[in-house]
């Protein structure tokens, strides 16, 4: 299998025609396709609680990669094509998962953003998730963001939002607990993404 992507991150206010249609990024996503270094599919779609907040999921070979798309002069056009959608704010973020992001290509993915509380915790926080994510076959990957290696993303794959609490409700609950005393909980919420591959 391919090295694992640099995964590029978007959390933003969608606006009410991107709820209704998530497809009208395709021609942004058109755009960034045929970008060196851009892998698809692109995974995009609301959050499953509250659907005024969006996710986009995008991998590349590196954040490099990424950093020279932006500077490209069709960033522009990417920029523009991606207006539609955007409601309000948006914060990206770039991770390396500890593996491929596969839960990005399950019915429901969970995101999970944690900050460590005290960055001597990291190793402990780092050993909890990598256990979490060796139980579940690597369908729970993490990894601490590139802008900030205190910050912490996880994303899961389940079959349904009641599959991931039905687990959650099986799982040690000390081990749970041990987590969130280390890590600020900071966005904790479910996805259904749908994968685009360009034209």
């Amino acid at each position: 299998m391919s090295t694992i992507p640099t995964t590029e991150v978007i959390i933003f206010d969608t606006s009410e025609e991107f709820r209704k249609d998530v497809s009208i990024l395709r021609p942004a996503f058109d755009i960034v396709s045929k970008v060196d270094g851009f892998r698809a599919p692109v995974y995009t779609g609301t959050q499953i609680e509250n659907p005024e907040k969006g996710y986009i999921f995008l991998n590349w070979d590196s954040l490099a990669h990424h950093q020279a798309s932006m500077a490209s002069p069709s960033y522009g056009s990417v920029l523009e094509a991606l207006k539609p959608a955007f409601g309000g704010p948006s914060k990206m973020y770039h991770v390396i998962f500890n593996d491929h992001p596969i839960a990005l290509q399950q019915p429901v993915t969970q995101v999970l953003l944690l900050t460590l509380k005290d960055p001597s915790h990291r190793a402990e926080v780092f050993a909890i998730l990598s256990k979490i994510s060796d139980l579940s076959k690597k369908m729970l990957v993490f990894g601490p963001t590139l802008e900030n290696e205190n910050e912490i993303i996880l994303v899961g794959g389940w079959a349904s939002v009641e599959a991931h609490w039905e687990k959650v409700a099986s799982e040690p609950k000390a081990v749970v607990e041990r987590l969130f005393f280390l890590a600020t909980k900071d966005h904790h919420f479910h996805a259904a993404l749908k994968s685009y591959a360009g034209n």
